[in-house]
């Protein structure tokens, strides 16, 4: 038989001891729960305070800071910054266009140029 595990959400911090990993989904976020790295019986020796604090510290090590996870909305929904991105690409691509109709011009006139001199001769 499995010997049971320490398994908690890296989003709300809720945790649970569970023998297989795959068993192990947040009932409160439905979220994939990480493997505490610490075996069962060392975690259920601790105390209430232990136990916050190393889960505090695993969640705060191995997720994304509060600062990001608080401007994430910000950053999806910032339609000036992604419009200026977009303008700034479509110049870019307008400028390179430019370059290439003028080289077609140019391949083209003197494909035609080469085309004359041929008959011209003969």
């Amino acid at each position: 038989m499995r010997e049971l595990s320490v398994y908690y959400c890296v989003k709300c911090g809720y945790y649970a001891y569970y023998q297989l990993s795959k068993n192990a989904v947040c009932p409160k976020c439905d979220e994939k729960m990480k493997l505490l790295d610490i075996p069962y019986q060392k975690f259920m020796d601790f105390n209430c305070e232990e136990r916050d604090e190393l889960l505090s510290h695993e969640i705060l090590r191995n997720c994304p800071s509060v600062v990001s996870r608080i401007t994430a909305a910000h950053k999806a929904a910032n339609q000036r910054e992604t419009i200026a991105l977009l303008s700034a690409k479509i110049n870019e691509l307008e400028e390179e266009n430019k370059k290439l109709n003028e080289t077609v011009s140019w391949m083209h006139q003197t494909i035609w140029e080469m085309i004359r001199n041929e008959k011209s001769k003969n």
